[in-house]
C-alpha cells in the first residue's frame, strides 16, 4: 500500500469522531453493535449521536455502509430515513442460530444497509453462457439511424445478494471475512480514499483497506480487540507503527 493515513485508535467512537474534520472521510464501512447479546460490547450506540457524527464527517454524497439483523436492522434504517438508500443481502452459506432451529428458521443473511451514497462502482462478473441483444446505434448530427446492431454480453451486473461464506473461527464474534469487506470497499470507494470503521471489532476493515489500497480510521473501544487489531496490522505491514488522530496535518 502507497504512504498514506493508517489509523488504530482506542477509545470510544462518538469522542474520537468529534477530532475528525469536517467532510474529510470518503466511505464509512462499519459493523455496529446490534444489542442482540449481554456482551459487554453489544451496546447499541445512540442513533442521533452517531448521526451528528457522521453526517457531519463524510464527504458529500459518499456511502455510509452498515451492517444489521432484524429488528436492529429496521431501527437503523428510520433513524435517518431521509438518507437511506438500499440494502444488501450478505448470504453467508453457513447457517446460525443453531439453538433456535426447532423454533424459528436458522439465519443465513444479514443485512448490509446503505445510507448517503450517490457513487456506486458495481463489480462485473462473468455469465456462464454470454447472451446477445441488441443495442440501437448512436447517431451524429442530423443523421438519425435507428438500425440495431448485436452485440454480445459476457457479463453481468451484481444484484443485492453477496455470497461470501461466514468465517468458522475468528478473533471476534461478529467478526467479518476480510472478503467481504473489500468487496463493499471496492464498490463504493477509490484507490487512496480514506475509510472510517469507528467499530472495528478484531480489525478486518483495515486489513481489507491495506489489501486495495486504501487509507483508513479505525476505532475500537475494547483493549482486548485493540490490541488484535495492532497484531493483525502488524503482521501485514512489519513497519506499521500506530498514528495520532490527525496531528497537525489536516
Amino acid at each position: 500500500m502507497s504512504e498514506g493515513k493508517k489509523e488504530i485508535l482506542l477509545g470510544d467512537c462518538l469522542e474520537l469522531m468529534k477530532d475528525i474534520p469536517n467532510g474529510s472521510i470518503d466511505m464509512i464501512l462499519c459493523d455496529l453493535p446490534y444489542g442482540t447479546t449481554a456482551c459487554k460490547w453489544d451496546t447499541i450506540i445512540p442513533f442521533d449521536k452517531l448521526w451528528e457524527q457522521y453526517e457531519r464527517i463524510i464527504k458529500p454524497n459518499s456511502a455510509i455502509i452498515l451492517f444489521g439483523q432484524e429488528p436492529f436492522s429496521s431501527f437503523l434504517r428510520v433513524s435517518n430515513i431521509k438518507k437511506y438508500k438500499y440494502d444488501w443481502k450478505w448470504d453467508k452459506i453457513i447457517p446460525t442460530n443453531f439453538l433456535n432451529a426447532k423454533r424459528q428458521p436458522m439465519r443465513i443473511f444479514e443485512d448490509i444497509i446503505v445510507f448517503n451514497s450517490n457513487y456506486y462502482y458495481p463489480i462485473m462478473t462473468k455469465r456462464e453462457k454470454p447472451i446477445s441483444g441488441y443495442a440501437t446505434r448512436s447517431y451524429t448530427n442530423s443523421d438519425i439511424n435507428l438500425d440495431k446492431e448485436k452485440r454480445i454480453y459476457n457479463e453481468k451486473y451484481p444484484t443485492n445478494k453477496i455470497e461470501i461464506k461466514k468465517l468458522k473461527i475468528t478473533e471476534h464474534p461478529t467478526q467479518k471475512p476480510v472478503e467481504l469487506m473489500e468487496y463493499l470497499i471496492k464498490t463504493y470507494s477509490n484507490e487512496g480514499d480514506l475509510i472510517l470503521d469507528n467499530c472495528a471489532g478484531s480489525g478486518t476493515t483495515a486489513i481489507a483497506c491495506l489489501n486495495t489500497n486504501r487509507q483508513f480510521i479505525v476505532m475500537e473501544k475494547e483493549q482486548k480487540y485493540y490490541d488484535i487489531i495492532l497484531k493483525r496490522v502488524g503482521d501485514f505491514n512489519k513497519n506499521f507503527e500506530p498514528q495520532t488522530l490527525f496531528g497537525n496535518e489536516m
